[in-house]
């Protein structure tokens, strides 16, 4: 081989390099994706990681052991954690936590929209998170009420009311959640609930979901509030409606009742003895 074509050769290799790097990080869901904050952003989203975040997970993002020997997870190299997952603990009060953050009852959020957006992609950009917060096209809610009874509902009602699941487990309300939130939940599966992947629910399928779920937030509750009963409550509110039917037999049962011969002249079943004495006294003597 002439010394050119070793060169053309040597060229077409490292042409082939680029271009494989190239599609590499075109197909790689990296922290690229990330919103990119402008200097004076930054500096203010440092702050609130400072003050809100720092203070369990470390100022390298390492994690590590709370004060009460809770375990805090990695922000830094934990694949577990992507820019979805952050964006959705934030915007649901999971974090920063008030009270304990594995407790799924609804919880107070503490950041806003814009702070949650400021320190989402300070944590993506300082910690290189993969992922981007997802978008919710419009779905249909005939198709998402019958993805949601498929996957969700066993869990979170048929309605989505959330509550008792079993076991002691309680599971967080979703009707009221917003399209983000819902999509973050279904592909992010925080702490209980499993992850569903594309081929498990797609993206289509999640925008119906939020879809029905806006339908039924709509919908008019009883008097007391409410939109269904989870299977726990359901069946204590039937155990205590049944047991209240049984005391007021035995206390109907138990009364003294008053029942006139068809002379018209009351026999003294059901009378007490004072009640027949009384009776008798006033009888005229035969």
């Amino acid at each position: 081989m002439s010394r050119r074509h070793r060169a053309l050769l040597g060229w077409a290799v490292v042409a082939a390099a680029g271009v494989m790097l190239l599609v590499t990080q075109a197909d790689r869901p990296a922290a690229a994706q990330a919103e990119e904050l402008t200097s004076a952003e930054r500096t203010q989203a440092g702050n609130i990681y400072a003050s809100q975040c720092a203070t369990c997970h470390g100022a390298e993002g390492a994690g590590g052991v709370t004060s009460a020997g809770d375990p805090v997870p990695p922000l830094a190299g934990n694949p577990d954690v992507t820019v979805p997952y952050i964006d959705l603990v934030i915007r649901v009060g999971r974090m920063p936590p008030a009270g304990d953050p594995y407790d799924n009852r609804s919880r107070e959020v503490l950041l806003d929209a814009e702070q949650r957006r400021l320190v989402t992609a300070y944590i993506a950009e300082e910690f290189a998170l993969e992922g981007s917060v997802p978008t919710v096209g419009e779905g249909d809610p005939v198709t998402g009420r019958e993805v949601f009874a498929a996957n969700c509902a066993q869990c979170h009602g048929s309605s989505g009311a959330g509550g008792v699941a079993g076991a002691g487990a309680w599971t967080p309300p979703v009707v009221n959640a917003d399209p983000v939130t819902i999509a973050e939940a279904i592909r992010v599966g925080p702490f209980q609930m499993p992850a569903f992947n594309s081929q498990q629910i797609t993206d289509a399928e999640i925008a119906d979901v939020a879809a029905f779920l806006e339908v039924v937030s709509q919908e008019e509750g009883t008097p007391a509030g409410l939109v269904e009963l989870n299977p726990v409550y359901a069946s204590g509110f039937a155990a205590v409606f049944v047991l209240i039917v049984v005391i007021s037999l035995f206390i109907i049962a138990g009364r003294p009742q008053w029942f006139p011969d068809p002379s018209g002249q009351p026999t003294g079943r059901g009378l007490s003895r004072r009640q027949r004495k009384t009776r008798d006294e006033q009888e005229p003597a035969g």
